[in-house]
């Protein structure tokens, strides 16, 4: 009866142990980040006039923000036919020892913030996908397979797990509008364009030509030998 009673206390402070030694460890979890890619917001576009990426956005042109932010839809106002869309984080480790709870050197990645089992697709009714294609490599995700038409608006919201988007309740907090309400993930960007029609024709002809050219001096080398 005594050895069970030792047996019985020295477990109980084993569980006692085990739990004060856990409370004593800092937390430590991955900072999950998802962008979107879909057609336009209609219930922001009501409220919010879309953001235009203008001419100066142009094929290539690496942009760096903070993310996730208070998503606008935004215009494609670039002149161009958008055809893939690459984004590279940044920010690796997230630091925040202001918030609650504080954050210490958290690894950030690329991540299914919206649990339906995939990263960077829409599970919200009315919101459809622009791009087929979604690639993770390391830091670098990439949308292909689909185009944003120039003049078009489309929606291109990120979510992370926690919500760090300024004013959630974690620092830092969002400034009034219409200035830029980034978040503390720092995310660079560029798109690539599809080709014109023309420009496309023009390179083919062009290959065409000097294909040809090439089959001619060589049939004439090969008459002369």
């Amino acid at each position: 009866m005594t050895k069970i009673a030792t047996k019985i206390v020295f477990s109980a402070l084993g569980v006692t142990g085990i739990s004060l030694l856990s409370s004593f460890t800092p937390a430590s979890a991955v900072i999950l980040v998802e962008p979107l890619v879909t057609t336009q917001n209609e219930d922001i576009l009501r409220t919010r006039n879309p953001r235009a990426l203008g001419p100066e956005i142009t094929p290539g042109l690496v942009i760096e923000y903070g993310v996730p932010d208070v998503a606008n839809n935004l215009l494609n106002a670039t002149g161009q036919d958008i055809g893939s869309l690459v984004f590279e984080l940044q920010t690796l480790s997230y630091s925040n020892p202001n918030s609650t709870p504080p954050f210490n050197n958290e690894p950030v990645q690329w991540g299914d913030v919206n649990g339906d089992g995939k990263i960077g697709f829409s599970n919200v009714p009315g919101l459809n996908d622009i791009f087929t294609n979604v690639t993770v490599t390391d830091n670098v995700l990439t949308y292909s397979g689909g185009v944003i038409p120039n003049g078009t608006v489309f929606f291109n919201p990120f979510s992370s797990q926690p919500d760090l988007r300024p004013g959630r309740g974690i620092i830092p907090p969002a400034p009034p509008a219409p200035a830029d309400q980034d978040g503390p993930i720092r995310v660079k960007s560029y798109y690539t364009a599809v080709p014109e029609p023309t420009a496309a024709l023009g390179l083919l002809l062009l290959g065409g030509i000097s294909l040809a050219s090439r089959l001619q001096r060589k049939l004439k080398q090969q008459t002369h030998s």
